[in-house]
């Protein structure tokens, strides 16, 4: 994994002072004019993680605009660190959430990234392993709402993010897709630009390639990768399957773990998607209408899915209200209407949710409840639970 100096909009003093600091901790440090001499480096050599320290101005806005504009366009493979003085905290935020970069201070910067360095190539080196065992199926598992606005979307941004920062498998690669092309939001949700641009894919399908690819993933701070498309009125009728099958085939060989965001709509794809997914994960709420639906829904999918086990299809009861001794209200009704199925329940939790969807950051990530979170990882252990043969979650 090697690593680059560049310094830049800074004087000849001060680089050769933050280089020489710097090879007090990495003895092999490279250093470069341009970017341009990495290119030539690394030629015939795509799967070879670089790391790149660029010591610059943390002052000057157009110059942290460039930065973060580059690390954006990163698939995970280059990573920046910026060596500056203070930088703001919605510069710092913005080059974190990138997924691509980081910041150290100069006072700190030797043994600062000597951790994150150290950190990333632990990481390369079990998703690497990972992935040369096990490189054909991935765990995937698809959430579908019984009805509109149960939480179905904000449940998998959780879950997602919850599998990022667990121990047992954040070091697995873990993305986000989500299917609803008119009405996305989880981008929204995880305070991210939501970069699939599916209208182009699906009149030009043959155009998908992994280039391209690279550049319609949306990354979030905690390594967690979204494909997501920004807000249209595509009409999703006119979807071309083979584009489709090309996106689904080109993140079937990069990730562990795929979730995949259903729309309550049905199309002439979803019943495929439903059946080729590892598990399935119904989601409604506590009224008899939406569990009547979720009844009904929950037969369609076990139609689909003719030979699975009873187990790889779940069903989760959001915003519960609990009584006064903790239990949940209402339950006789989830237990009249779905009978004998293994239900999930998560709290009704308005005040943590709404600061968490009008900030941006998922409730794993702020204060949020901790009985929330408890609920949301008995989902998270469900769909670990129901991985593929060969996908494992450490």
């Amino acid at each position: 994994m090697p690593t680059y100096f560049l310094s830049s909009n800074i004087s000849p003093e001060q680089s050769v002072a933050i280089e020489r600091s710097l090879r007090s901790a990495i003895p092999d440090l490279i250093k470069i004019a341009n970017l341009e001499e990495i290119a030539r480096d690394v030629a015939g050599s795509r799967d070879v993680p670089i790391n790149i320290l660029v010591a610059g101005p943390a002052d000057n806005d157009e110059y942290i605009d460039r930065f973060v504009q580059i690390a954006n366009q990163q698939d995970g493979r280059f990573f920046f660190i910026l060596i500056s003085r203070d930088i703001s905290a919605s510069n710092y935020k913005r080059l974190v959430r990138s997924g691509n970069a980081d910041w150290v201070s100069i006072a700190g910067a030797p043994q600062e990234i000597a951790e994150i360095l150290g950190k990333r190539r632990a990481k390369a080196v079990v998703v690497e392993t990972a992935a040369a065992a096990e490189p054909d199926k991935p765990t995937t598992i698809a959430f579908l709402p019984a009805a509109g606005g149960v939480g179905n979307t904000t449940l998998v941004a959780e879950i997602g993010t919850l599998l990022r920062l667990q121990k047992t498998t954040r070091d697995l690669k873990i993305c986000v897709i989500d299917l609803d092309f008119q009405t996305s939001h989880i981008c929204d949700y995880l305070d991210i630009e939501p970069r699939l641009q599916i209208q182009e894919i699906s009149e030009k399908p043959e155009r998908l390639d992994s280039q391209l690819f690279d550049v319609l993933i949306s990354h979030h701070s905690t390594g967690l990768d979204v494909i997501a498309a920004p807000r249209s009125k595509f009409d999703h009728a006119t979807l071309d399957m083979a584009a489709l099958d090309g996106l689904f085939s080109i993140i079937s060989k990069r990730y562990n773990v795929i979730l995949i965001d259903l729309p309550v709509t049905w199309f002439n794809w979803t019943v495929d998607v439903i059946a080729h997914s590892t598990a399935v994960v119904l989601t409604g709420v506590n009224t008899i209408p939406c569990l009547r639906q979720l009844s009904q829904t929950l037969k369609t999918v076990r139609d689909a899915r003719p030979g699975s086990p009873a187990d790889s299809v779940g069903i989760v009861i959001n915003r519960c209200d609990r009584t006064l001794l903790g239990g949940v209200e209402r339950r006789q009704h989830v237990e009249s209407v779905l009978g004998p199925e293994h239900v999930l329940y998560v709290s009704n939790d308005p005040a943590a949710f709404l600061e968490s969807a009008n900030t941006g950051t998922p409730l794993a990530l702020a204060a949020g409840s901790r009985k929330t979170i408890k609920e949301i990882s008995a989902i998270v252990e469900f769909c670990v639970g129901k991985k593929a043969p060969n996908v494992k979650a450490a």
